[in-house]
């Protein structure tokens, strides 16, 4: 038999939380305070939740500043002091958690079976009785989070804030209700990228799908100041960092990489250098990854930059998996990914190899079944965008410098096609002016 408490996982939990406040996010998710047997800790546990809640540091003295007194008449300071003090590792700290809802629900099945032996010495009717027997076991349902389900008129409430928001916003001038990608034609298709999206671009090698991907990170890090985590497995530091350069500063990349920039460029580079220092972009390029792993990179970025405005996974086809099969593998990661997104609550871009199906037909620009590996892609996908350059199979052609991205797929918008200015010595994608543009729609009869 064991017993329906355990103050060792409840010590355990809280302790982690001391040490490796990022986990605070993580534990949380499934833990109410009224799983925690022992008042004292449940107290402690909705302070720690509080009090980062609120944005604030959390440890033994912000703790005891905030409340000196626990349920029980227990010390704050003492009592945290002694639960970290007495934590050896915060590796376990899962499991614990596992262990302190499993013993509530023991605690809930214990209650209710008392509620029944109870009900089997009533004088009631057996018909009566049978009906309690089974409300108070059909009441152990209601464990789970009172988020699981919400009446439509609570929904509706909601919502109705959400339409003044947007109503107010469109007078205001503003169009979009996500946040922008820096290419305005794009945005228009979109409404911007908005928290939980799963935001696929995909291309032929050298289309430009890297660039596309940077140049978005990088606006909203610098123009809306928005954190931005980049997971690349392709590229190096280095290499992310002379792109930035050479987008951000409209430097040639190749003065960057053969060191003619400091001379020839002087002014725009110490521009740039200054943009990016600022900027809240944190960069991953650690060869070998598999998507736990990236939660966990993810999940403790958002706590030390303060929140997340966008990740960037840099690409797909490099995460390593743990199925049988790729087509396996690529279906979990692409779940798991669209899991991250609303866990982490903003966009993540992910970035898709294609297959070579495309370049067998007359019109080489992709459509979604070209997608490598996996149907799971488009179905999970809320945004497929595919990048294309005409010029990448036919040198003469009149489109030469254009863009194109392929919006394919969008679940709250509209899809078409984008045409953009394709920079690829500064590596970057630009807006096409607007003469521009009417020339190339023109031509193309888009």
């Amino acid at each position: 038999m064991i017993e329906l408490h355990s103050l060792e996982a409840e010590h355990g939990v809280i302790g982690a939380m001391l040490i490796q406040p990022h986990l605070i996010d993580v534990l949380s998710e499934d833990l109410s305070s009224d799983a925690f047997a022992y008042p004292e800790n449940a107290d402690l546990y909705r302070l720690i939740l509080a009090l980062h809640g609120d944005g604030k540091p959390v440890d033994i003295i912000t703790l005891s500043d905030r409340k000196a007194m626990l349920a029980n008449d227990v010390q704050t300071l003492v009592y945290a002091a002694e639960i970290q003090q007495n934590t050896p590792s915060a590796a376990n700290a899962k499991a614990y958690a596992q262990i302190i809802r499993e013993r509530a629900i023991s605690r809930q099945i214990a209650q209710a079976a008392a509620r029944i032996h109870e009900v089997a010495h009533d004088q009631a009717s057996i018909e009566d009785k049978i009906a309690q027997a089974q409300a108070a076991v059909l009441g152990l349902d209601a464990t789970g989070s009172d988020t699981e389900c919400q009446m439509i008129g609570d929904i509706l409430r909601e919502h109705l804030d959400i339409l003044e928001e947007r109503h107010d916003r469109t007078i205001s001038g503003v169009t979009i209700d996500g946040l922008a990608s820096g290419i305005p034609d794009l945005d228009k298709h979109t409404q911007g990228m908005k928290s939980g999206q799963m935001i696929v671009i995909a291309g032929r090698p050298a289309m430009g799908k890297t660039t596309l991907a940077i140049n978005i990170a990088a606006d909203i890090a610098i123009q809306q100041r928005k954190p931005v985590a980049v997971i690349s497995l392709e590229m190096s530091k280095t290499q992310l960092m002379d792109r930035l350069l050479a987008a951000v500063g409209g430097i040639p990349l190749p003065a960057l990489k053969d060191g003619s920039c400091s001379h020839r460029y002087s002014t725009e580079l110490a521009a740039a250098a200054l943009k990016l220092n600022d900027a809240p972009i944190a960069v991953s390029d650690v060869p070998v990854m598999t998507m736990p792993r990236i939660r966990s990179i993810v999940r403790r970025q958002k706590h030390r930059m303060g929140g997340m405005g966008l990740v960037v996974i840099d690409y797909l086809g490099l995460v390593e998996g743990e199925g049988s099969s790729r087509v396996e593998d690529v279906t979990a990661m692409s779940r798991q990914i669209k899991l991250l997104a609303r866990e982490i609550g903003c966009p993540v871009i992910v970035l898709s190899q294609l297959n070579r199906g495309c370049e067998s037909r007359p019109d080489k620009r992709p459509v979604l079944s070209d997608l490598r590996e996996s149907g799971a892609i488009e179905q999970d996908a809320d945004i497929v965008m595919f990048v294309y350059r005409d010029e990448v199979y036919h040198p003469n052609t009149q489109d030469k410098g254009i863009g194109e991205v392929l919006i394919r797929k969008n679940r709250d918008g509209e899809i078409g096609t984008v045409l953009t200015c394709f920079q690829g010595d500064k590596s970057r994608f630009v807006p096409l002016s607007h003469h521009a543009r009417q020339e190339a729609v023109a031509e193309e009869g888009w």
